[in-house]
């Protein structure tokens, strides 16, 4: 009983350490190293052009 009331507060103190530096990591800014890949690219400094009229699908009534 006594090793574990020597033994954990260090663990426990440990630990809480430990997490305080993971959430540093998780929430810091992001460190670039080397390739950096990503799902959406960067956006092209040109307008896409706009889509004509005639090419939007026609609503058909129920019939």
């Amino acid at each position: 009983m006594a090793l574990v009331a020597v033994l954990l507060p260090p663990v426990l103190l440990g630990a809480l350490l430990a997490l305080g530096w993971y959430e540093e990591l998780m929430l810091g800014p992001p460190r670039r190293r080397g390739r950096h890949l990503r799902l959406v690219p960067d956006p092209v400094d040109e307008p896409a052009p706009a889509a004509p009229a005639e090419a939007a699908p026609a609503r058909r009534h129920a019939a």
